[in-house]
């Protein structure tokens, strides 16, 4: 169970270098002084706590508690008498009253992360309560009030989650009154060379980081987010050969790319299968360990079930191919291409493609987060097409991950339509060789 009760004290200022995290920043400021509920969305480990004590400090209840409550984390049977409290004698083992913590945060703020976990018959009663109806305790029979403020965060996309039934409407639209979204931490380069040299230093004030460290830094996609990192840099640190440490990118252990088909490394495009690799590789790694996988990715056990559960879900076979291999399909290729970027363009050699991205080596080294350009002729159609995106991740040897965003339409029907065809040939091909 993780629940934090605390009076205001002094912290370290976290790292906020980033124009996108300062926006949010500002936002949540300018949320604080007002009554409506807020809710934060974003990724595991990516920060939703920070922004929600910021709303905290820069409020009116800042003076007040701040109750902090992870609902992913405490056991089902328990949810609703945390959060509501209950009577002596309600059940097996309740010797004494105990006071809920909708209670023990009055005139303060109560922040419920992960409120995407919470089970139907607790969201009713949670609903009832933020509209400002006195409750039951557990087993109790006097009615209690409680003058909250409400921060929530999920890294469930609650939209789906209501259109599948597994949230209520009214709730979610009760929590989400402002909704503040929290960008990944591969997102915001210049917080993530902030946070890692914050933590490295508090691990070994002598300690640095090699040039090609941080170049590994820059390119992994860090699906835990500023969870991962910080465990990342403190495993560094604590098998550092040397003193003081210089840490590599050997150090660090991160599988930056995938392979392709002439023995590089690459990433795959879409990120979410990035994340699907990622967390398949600590399983592998640490001999299929939740809690060990978990802890090295910085996220909770809980969530790496969930994801897990999720990808099991997701195979579904259709025909001979998975759904999952026709989302994440990549082909190997080996093709000219222009590489526009800025002002400039540049040949390039294209090693592979995805509906969700692609691979290219060039003769220069771009920047994490470059906007570029790949024109490219789609195998079967006349014309190059123009597919835009950014730079996912680079390294030394001049290869790129190209992250798509939208493309045009009739470059995504053609590039969908050849990806279809190459997958069917594959399939064939197995079963022949099966």
């Amino acid at each position: 169970m993780s629940i934090v009760v605390e009076k205001p004290c002094e912290r370290s200022e976290p790292i906020v270098r980033s124009d996108a995290l300062k926006r949010v920043i500002r936002l949540a400021q300018q949320l604080a002084r007002r009554p409506e509920a807020v809710l934060i969305v974003g990724e595991t480990g990516v920060g939703k706590e920070m922004i929600a004590r910021a709303i905290h400090d820069h409020s009116l209840r800042c003076n007040r508690s701040w109750v902090d409550v992870n609902c992913a984390a405490i056991p089902e049977h328990l949810v609703e008498s945390e959060l509501f409290g209950y009577e002596k004698g309600a059940f097996s083992g309740a010797d004494t009253t105990k006071p809920g913590l909708f209670e023990i945060a009055d005139k303060g703020t109560l922040f419920l992360d992960e409120i995407g976990d919470l089970e139907l018959k607790i969201q009713v009663k949670l609903l009832r309560v933020l509209d400002n109806v006195p409750y039951f305790r557990l087993g109790g029979s006097r009615k209690v009030s409680a003058d909250v403020r409400l921060v929530a965060a999920t890294n469930h996309n609650l939209q789906e989650l209501v259109n599948a039934g597994k949230f209520r409407r009214d709730l979610y639209h009760r929590l989400a009154q402002f909704t503040l979204e929290v960008p990944p931490l591969r997102n915001r380069p210049d917080d993530l060379l902030g946070i890692a040299e914050q933590v490295l230093r508090h691990h070994d004030a002598q300690a640095s980081f090699s040039p090609d460290a941080v170049d590994a830094m820059l390119s992994y996609g860090w699906p835990g987010n500023v969870r991962e990192l910080r465990n990342c840099i403190f495993r560094a640190v604590m098998l550092a050969r040397h003193s003081p440490p210089v840490i590599s990118a050997a150090d660090l252990e991160l599988a930056t790319g995938l392979s392709s088909s002439k023995g590089k490394t690459a990433l795959e495009g879409d990120l979410n299968e990035v994340e699907r690799r990622m967390i398949f590789s600590a399983l592998e790694r640490y001999g299929g360990k939740h809690a060990k996988a978990a802890e090295a990715l910085g996220i909770s056990r809980r969530t790496l079930l969930r994801k897990l559960k999720n990808y099991r879900e997701d195979e579904c076979a259709v025909g001979t191919l998975k759904v999952e291999q026709q989302r994440y399909y990549r082909a190997d290729v080996d093709a000219p291409v222009t590489l526009r970027h800025g002002r400039e363009s540049s040949n390039a050699t294209l090693i592979n493609i995805s509906r969700g991205g692609a691979a290219v080596v060039l003769d220069k080294v771009l920047r994490f987060g470059t906007v570029v350009t790949i024109h490219f002729t789609v195998p079967g159609c006349r014309n190059a097409a123009e597919f835009p995106g950014r730079v996912a991740w680079s390294n030394r040897a001049g290869e790129h991950g190209i992250q798509f965003g939208d493309l045009p339409a009739g470059a995504r029907r053609d590039l969908e339509r050849w990806l279809q065809s190459r997958m069917h040939e594959a399939a064939v091909q197995e079963q022949q060789v099966g």
